[in-house]
């Protein structure tokens, strides 16, 4: 039995090392024009937590986030949220957005990648991108100056697609 046993755990070895090769071979950027990637040529990312730092004259936020998804297709919906009238209210950081644009602030936000981290596995039944994002939520509060406690007693979303009932 512990001989099947490691059979199975060596192939599992083996299709992991794979997939990481295939990441590293993926092509980071896809922006039409390289200098304004948001990410810094980083785009196409995936599992990462993120921080945007918001710019005024006067001051100066920050807010993390992360996403499952290519960071590209996160940022679009961030920039949606900040066009949109509708979605306003959506994130801490489209709320901060939105009440800059109310009073008529000029703002510019730059965009960087914290960390690389995995998200909900079956296996594991721990979400890393998430408790990471709570990690630096807590402990480095300098880094998420416009992030609320509120976002700390949320459970995982990842773990939803793991299920049978959608």
């Amino acid at each position: 039995m512990s001989n099947i046993k490691n059979i199975i755990s060596n192939h599992n070895k083996a299709q992991i090392g794979k997939t990481k090769h295939e990441e590293i071979k993926k092509k980071n950027c896809n922006c039409n024009r390289k200098h304004v990637c948001p990410m810094d040529g980083n785009c196409q990312d995936e599992s990462i937590i993120y921080q945007a730092e918001v710019s005024t004259k006067d001051s100066k936020e920050t807010y993390i986030g992360h996403c499952d998804t290519k960071f590209k297709l996160r940022y679009g919906n961030h920039v949606c949220s900040f066009n949109n009238e509708r979605y306003r209210f959506s994130t801490e950081l489209s709320k901060y957005v939105w009440s800059l644009k109310d009073r008529k602030v000029v703002y510019s936000i730059r965009w960087r990648k914290v960390m690389k981290a995995k998200s909900y596995t079956n296996i594991s039944k721990k979400c890393n991108l998430c408790l990471w994002e709570k990690y630096f939520i807590i402990c480095k509060p300098q880094m998420a100056t416009l992030n609320k406690s509120s976002a700390l007693i949320s459970s995982c979303r990842h773990s939803k697609k793991f299920l049978l009932d959608k």
